[in-house]
């Protein structure tokens, strides 16, 4: 099996991007230089685990998500056991930040629309 480092950093960039962040200001809040982290983002050093793990903590994504796509085989688009996980990753993500009361009123919306949608009563 082969990983594609390339893949991984051009996976981190869209993170950082959507971030709106700079290189500086990621490398600066991950602690490291910006050289290692430019090299990170194109694919030209391999990241450790750990610093997958930090660089997903700061660019507020998942590690699944750094790593959609980078083992050679994985063309035609992400499977769908992946697919759900990152699904539910994006959903964790967007009510992570929510009061407890926000979170419960988000999942019962969720629940109600697959209830319905499993009747196929709604269809979006």
């Amino acid at each position: 099996m082969l990983i594609s480092y390339k893949t991984i950093g051009r996976n981190i960039r869209a993170a950082r991007k959507a971030k709106s962040l700079t290189q500086e200001q990621t490398a600066e809040l991950m602690k490291i230089s910006v050289l290692h982290y430019g090299r990170l983002e194109r694919g030209e050093r391999p990241a450790s685990l750990e610093q997958l793990a930090q660089v997903a903590l700061v660019l507020g994504t998942s590690l699944s998500q750094l790593l959609s796509g980078c083992v050679e085989g994985e063309r035609f688009g992400t499977p769908p056991s992946q697919q759900a996980r990152t699904t539910s990753d994006q959903a964790a993500q967007v009510i992570s930040g929510c009061s407890e009361e926000a979170q419960q009123l988000i999942l019962s919306l969720i629940r109600t629309v697959a209830e319905h949608d499993r009747k196929s009563e709604f269809k979006i």
